[in-house]
């Protein structure tokens, strides 16, 4: 994770030494959603750190940073704002030797071969979960999810389908999240807009008191423009996840592996493609998430 700030990491360290006093939700995944949802009235923070590390060559990092406040409004639904920010590092990182790759934005008269640096405020988003299911009483779990997202340059929705299965008391959960999302972005190349549809899949354990391990798999999908008409390519990730819960906070590590089975279906995605793997303004080799949750409040009718 060469040349990439800290400046999220060290926020989580104080977060875990000066953590508040309530019981612990879990999020045992680091990208995919689970059905369960907080009681009413109980309130969690959460801050995500996802990196975007390597690609061809030169020196790429991208981070994106979450803070998030999750709020269960009732035993069926929960609500979440998150503010997103973002930093990224990249030297001549592309297939051609240029300076590029997701979170950059260079244009027509700014030098392809020279650093690229910046930190940014990315966007707002607003997160809402409806438990159709509950996976601890209903034979799975289901929930809809979505998300619409605005910022200075980015417009988006995000949509999910939830699904989950527990089995062994528990200990093992068993999870996929479909789902779609259209962007809008202006970039000094001009608008752009995409499609993308993807499905997560996952395993974790819970091996240990306080400790599970598992493993998460993905498969993304853009399309050009929005909706399915246009396909642009198709990438493969999987890679191992770690989580550890208290009573009074959680953690969550894990990282993907971009696997080289790519398909490109035009000749711009075909440009990026190196080693069976998709680059460019696409993907990294590897992404990492760091997931730390504080819960508080009381839920709605529990005595203090």
């Amino acid at each position: 994770m060469r040349r990439c700030k800290g400046w999220g990491w060290s926020f989580l360290i104080g977060t875990l030494l000066f953590g508040a006093h309530a019981e612990a939700g879990e999020s045992p995944f680091g990208w995919i959603y689970t059905a369960d949802i907080h009681p009413p009235g109980t309130f969690e923070y959460e801050h995500h750190s996802f990196l975007q590390h390597d690609q061809v060559g030169g020196d790429y990092d991208y981070l994106i940073n979450n803070e998030e406040i999750e709020y269960g409004v009732t035993d069926k639904f929960q609500l979440s704002g998150y503010l997103n920010w973002s930093y990224v590092d990249a030297y001549r990182n592309e297939p051609d030797g240029t300076t590029g790759g997701p979170g950059t934005d260079i244009g027509m008269d700014d030098d392809p071969f020279a650093r690229y640096r910046k930190t940014k405020f990315e966007s707002v988003s607003l997160e809402a979960i409806y438990q159709v299911l509950n996976p601890l009483t209903d034979p799975i779990g289901l929930a809809l999810y979505a998300e619409p997202e605005i910022g200075p340059d980015e417009r988006e929705i995000e949509l999910r389908l939830i699904v989950q299965k527990n089995f062994l008391d528990d200990r093992l959960i068993l999870a996929a999240n479909a789902w779609t999302a259209l962007e809008h972005e202006d970039s000094k190349m001009g608008p752009m807009r995409e499609t993308m549809l993807e499905l997560d899949l996952g395993a974790s354990y819970r091996f240990a008191d306080n400790w599970s391990a598992g493993i998460e798999a993905r498969n993304h999908r853009e399309y050009d423009g929005y909706w399915y008409g246009n396909k642009a390519h198709s990438a493969w990730f999987l890679g191992p996840n770690l989580h550890y819960a208290t009573q009074h906070w959680w953690l969550t590590l894990a990282w993907r592996h971009q696997l080289p089975v790519v398909q490109a279906f035009t000749q711009e995605q075909r440009d990026v493609v190196y080693g069976d793997r998709i680059y460019g303004d696409e993907h990294a080799r590897n992404e990492f998430m760091l997931k730390v949750g504080i819960p508080f409040g009381t839920p709605r009718g529990t005595l203090q």
